[in-house]
């Protein structure tokens, strides 16, 4: 049950950081300000319930979604010196979340 808890918990902290990273730490103009704040967090709150789910088709299919969230965090690590801080702590709840469900995996196979 850790590991649930860690994709759970993974999942509420990348929702966190994205609502901190676009909400407050992004010098935009208010129209790109919500968009980008929109596009970001949407899928992830459209995900939370179905993690809460123990369903292991959503646990999946949430890790697909957040093979994105981990690209953008390398991309935006790599290029953007402003941005390097919310972007590795986006990177480790991805990872974060992808230990969870290999371990979940990994319990599960076994018994």
């Amino acid at each position: 049950m850790i590991q649930l808890s860690l994709c759970r918990w993974s999942l509420i902290g990348l929702i966190i950081i994205q609502l901190m990273w676009f909400g407050f730490m992004v010098p935009m103009d208010t129209p790109a300000r919500l968009a980008a704040l929109g596009v970001s967090t949407v899928p992830l709150l459209i995900a939370l319930p179905l993690i809460w789910s123990l369903q292991p088709r959503p646990l999946v299919i949430t890790g697909l979604l957040l093979l994105f969230y981990f690209s953008i965090g390398i991309s935006e690590a790599w290029a953007n010196p402003d941005a390097r801080l919310p972007a590795v702590f986006q990177v480790a709840m991805v990872l974060a979340y992808f230990t969870g469900l290999a371990t979940i995996r990994r319990q599960r196979s076994s018994n």
